[in-house]
């Protein structure tokens, strides 16, 4: 049985975030906080790209006063590669992340089996999931189990929060303030608590379905 403090610790996060109209969890405030990162992001590169054309007209500058000491076109060309090195940088950085928001439930969850180091009857087995249902989501690209598979695989893999939401996502799901279930996961994921035993125990004295 679940020790109570525990399951009061819980009540207090159920009543804090459930709401019987769905709502996926501070969905509002993470686009927030995701906008004004953009917002300061490209307002710093622009303040770093004029900080480079002045500094190219000093150096322009600097040469027709003292030609003998500067070749400017020698520092253009390393500006401009400098430039290309860091832009390339961030395209291929972009370009994963795009990669990524197209992978689909089975391509995500293999990947993240494979960047933790665990094989596949490790993953399944602490999900309790069955063998044949994960050679399902292994062989079809495109199968999606229900969210209550996709719930136990977050907690088997030990995801974050924000990692549970992609992986939920990526089937076409989200954590909902109307579940209590998700509102149970999303503590044991908050928290970093991946013990199922405790999870199901929990879930149970809160009368929802067991993993």
């Amino acid at each position: 049985m679940a020790d109570q403090k525990l399951i009061d610790m819980v009540g207090k996060y159920i009543d804090k975030y459930y709401e019987p109209v769905n709502n996926d969890i501070k969905m509002d405030e993470e686009m927030r906080v995701i906008f004004d990162i953009i917002t300061k992001f490209r307002k710093k590169r622009a303040e770093k790209k004029a900080l480079q054309e002045e500094q190219l007209k000093e150096s322009s500058f600097t040469e027709e006063m003292f030609p003998e000491e500067f070749d400017v076109s020698t520092m253009q060309k390393t500006k401009i590669e400098k430039g290309m090195s860091s832009t390339m940088s961030v395209n291929r950085n972009i370009d994963k992340l795009m990669n990524q928001l197209e992978e689909t439930f089975s391509q995500r969850l293999l990947r993240m089996i494979d960047e933790r180091g665990m094989t596949d009857s490790e993953a399944y087995t602490k999900a309790y999931v069955d063998r044949r249902h994960f050679s399902k989501i292994r062989k079809d690209v495109n199968y999606v189990p229900n969210k209550k598979t996709v719930l136990a695989f977050t907690i088997a893999l030990e995801l974050s929060l924000d990692e549970a939401k992609d992986l939920l996502a990526s089937a076409g799901f989200a954590l909902s303030r109307s579940s209590k279930t998700d509102i149970i996961v999303a503590y044991f994921l908050q928290n970093k608590i991946y013990d199922m035993f405790e999870i199901n125990d929990i879930l149970n004295v809160y009368g929802q379905q067991v993993f």
